[in-house]
């Protein structure tokens, strides 16, 4: 039982960790969607222009954009995956694709 509640712990804090800032999410979540080189080796920048664009909406999500420099390009819809949404809950961080489509 005591090996149980040390693995929870465990897995708590790692997913903690790997959620506790914006830059760390989303690399996580460009690791978790394939992409492990451009995980690694992207700068991640603020994006200005789509913060500003869509300042309500985002201000709702409580939610900022990020631009990578070296983005994954996904082979399926032959597109560059270069503009993703970080969404703040709580005190952690959860990154996913943003698109104006």
């Amino acid at each position: 039982m005591k090996k149980l509640i040390g693995i929870v712990v465990i897995l708590g804090v790692i997913f903690i960790l790997l959620h506790s800032t914006p830059k760390v999410a989303l690399r996580f979540h460009i690791l978790f969607m394939g992409y492990p080189k451009e995980a690694l080796i992207t700068d991640i920048s603020g994006n200005k222009i789509d913060n500003r664009i869509d300042k309500k909406k985002l201000a709702t999500l409580n939610a900022k954009t990020y631009t990578l420099t070296k983005p994954p390009f996904e082979k399926d819809t032959e597109t560059e995956l270069d503009t993703f949404l970080v969404q703040k809950v709580g005190f952690l961080y959860f990154a996913e694709y943003y698109s104006l489509l």
